[in-house]
């Protein structure tokens, strides 16, 4: 049977399993939902003939839109598509980015977005619906006017068609390598609470069933509750919130200071937050609240771990980062010459 600590490590588990799973089943759902795409991606690009273009009545809807078209010749339509570039607002040039020949197929025609200066009788893209603000300039002419039936109500894009989906590839496989880094854990976790990290921590602080029962009544009357599902008790610093459980040990701490952030929009200062940060063998806690409430966290540390080091300052934070052996030698240091004084 589960002690309190064990059921609190099962439940965040279950919360965290539970909403990576809902993650994962809806970002499947959205990967797989343009099924046509899916099957342009594997199956394309399709060959397409004079034929197979005439045959297309809703280009949002014919299954083959991802063509492979070679035409009988090519025509310069003589519209391109420039990218301009700024400086504060103000513009320095432009570039050409793109231009609009038409593949002539029998007496039909084609409209093809090419790179600028590409210029070829096969064109490999996506076919889409022809942009209005296209046909007024393209039917500028009476004579282009008079051909405006042969021109087919669509066009192909040469944009590299693959490219989105290599990209929802690649992050489908970060999110599946993130899934299985914080998933499975939680699923180990709730089947057996003592594979959590929290367990390994405490096996070494006494009788497991002692502990919890102890841990579970400072948690129900803490002497101080502060944010983020921090509590505060005699013995322990203990947060329980919807997705995590941890346990800490107040003479465990090794130090303690007041983090405060600024904070400004514009650079005009819109205030500040403070969070008690307690550094502990075997983990920290970060405790946020009000100043008041993290001067008297700290206050606390103090007095239950009076050997550990209460205040921040650049050195003792380099020497943390870097020599960190040294300074907990020097916190048991001072916890034995503390030790010594009471005896």
């Amino acid at each position: 049977m589960d002690n309190w600590i064990a059921t609190r490590i099962r439940t965040a588990a279950r919360r965290r399993f539970v909403a990576w799973t809902l993650v994962l089943v809806v970002g499947v759902f959205l990967a797989t939902s343009d099924r046509r795409y899916i099957a342009n991606f594997f199956g394309g690009p399709y060959e397409l003939a004079q034929a197979d273009l005439d045959s297309i009545g809703d280009i949002a809807l014919t299954p083959h839109y991802f063509a492979r078209v070679k035409a009988d010749r090519v025509l310069d339509t003589g519209i391109r598509q420039y990218t301009v570039h700024t400086q504060n607002g103000v513009e320095t040039g432009r570039s050409e980015s793109a231009a609009y020949h038409a593949l002539v197929l029998g007496k039909r025609f084609l409209v093809v977005r090419t790179a600028a200066n590409a210029e070829s009788d096969v064109a490999v893209g996506k076919l889409l619906p022809r942009p209005a603000d296209f046909d007024e300039q393209l039917f500028d002419s009476k004579d282009m006017r008079s051909l405006r039936s042969n021109f087919y109500p669509f066009y192909l894009d040469s944009e590299p068609f693959r490219r989105p989906g290599y990209v929802v590839v690649v992050i489908a496989m970060l999110f599946l390598a993130l899934f299985a880094w914080r998933a499975i854990p939680s699923w180990r976790a709730l089947r057996d609470p003592s594979t959590h990290p929290l367990a390994a921590r405490i096996a070494t602080w006494g009788d497991p069933i002692g502990l919890a029962v102890a841990a579970e009544h400072e948690f129900s009357h803490p002497l101080l509750k502060a944010g983020g599902g921090w509590r505060c008790g005699d013995k322990y610093l203990i947060r329980s919130s919807f997705f995590s459980f941890d346990l800490l040990l107040l003479q465990d701490v090794v130090w303690g200071y007041k983090k405060i952030t600024k904070h400004s929009v514009n650079f005009i200062p819109t205030g500040k937050t403070y969070e008690a940060i307690v550094k502990c063998y075997g983990g920290d806690a970060m405790i946020s609240g009000k100043e008041a409430r993290v001067n008297e966290v700290l206050h606390l540390v103090q007095q239950r771990a009076p050997w550990a080091v209460i205040g921040y300052s650049a050195d003792l934070a380099g020497i943390w980062k870097k020599q960190q052996d040294e300074f907990l030698r020097q916190v048991e240091q001072r916890r034995q010459e503390w030790q010594a004084k009471q005896h």
